[in-house]
């Protein structure tokens, strides 16, 4: 029997429940949240591993792919590509997703512009379409909302030990590098900015990956509420905000909605009571 299998059985003895499904469903494989792709020479952060039933595991596939290779865009750093898999990922998602790069991509005069306003300037050799804000599919964003409810289940769990109900609200904020580049900060999170949180150091071996994927968390005294924020490279980030309890978040969504006549700015990942638009 290999280590990788050793390893494997004893993970599941001591995490027998999915942690995504809400606990209902034995866990039977192990689950890598964000995908190992989504980092150089796939060197995945220690300790994020979760069990998931094979349905959970394998559905994500094709979300996990979008994820990979959105996170490894951004306009200034060079070790997005440190391990030349890029290509790879870019071929991967032809295959799988035929179009949906050229929809990402902006033309050449809406690049040009959007630079203009931002402030990039192409290095030699490159083209304003290389360098400046790719536009958000509905696909992307799809994948994006996936990858969040399970990323957000899947700290829960490392920092709860307890499986996220399928009673539960989960809502999610997310933003591309755009923000960023046109104003200097992310304003999604400059409202919890002074907001009480741990902030892990995330490495494999010696090697530190705060640089492409980092977070905060914020949970309560009684675990009933937690805020996520993450941020992946020079990409993209999101905010979730969860809770298990069925209503403890939706009254104050129905409030916002009642005052603002608009569904945003919250994605509703998961709320028995909630939808998109009431």
């Amino acid at each position: 029997m290999g280590a990788s299998t050793r390893h494997r059985q004893r993970f599941l003895q001591d995490h027998p429940n999915c942690a995504f499904c809400g606990g209902s469903a034995r866990a039977t494989t192990i689950e890598h949240c964000p995908p190992r792709a989504m980092f150089q020479h796939r060197q995945w952060p220690e300790g994020f591993e979760f069990p998931a039933c094979a349905s959970c595991n394998q559905s994500t596939n094709n979300h996990d792919l979008i994820i990979a290779m959105l996170a490894r865009l951004g306009p200034t750093s060079l070790q997005r590509n440190a391990d030349s898999r890029l290509d790879g990922l870019v071929k991967a998602m032809n295959r799988q997703f035929p179009g949906l790069l050229h929809q990402m991509m902006p033309s050449a005069a809406e690049a040009r512009r959007q630079n203009r306003e931002i402030g990039i300037i192409p290095r030699r050799g490159q083209t304003h379409q290389e360098v400046g804000a790719v536009k958000i599919p509905a696909q992307i964003h799809e994948a994006v909302c996936v990858f969040a409810t399970k990323l957000g289940k899947g700290i829960f769990y490392k920092e709860s030990s307890n499986v996220f109900p399928t009673t539960g609200c989960i809502l999610l904020n997310w933003f591309t590098n755009a923000d960023l580049l046109r104003y200097g900060k992310y304003a999604a999170l400059e409202p919890l900015k002074d907001l009480a949180g741990v902030v892990p150091t995330l490495k494999r071996s010696s090697q530190y990956l705060n640089s492409q994927f980092q977070y905060k968390l914020s949970l309560s005294d009684k675990k009933d509420v937690f805020v996520l924020q993450a941020l992946f490279g020079e990409a993209f980030g999101l905010v979730l905000f969860g809770s298990p309890q069925t209503g403890l978040l939706e009254a104050g969504v129905k409030r916002l909605r009642h005052q603002t006549g608009r569904p945003g700015p919250f994605t509703i990942l998961q709320s028995p009571v909630l939808n998109e638009t009431g």
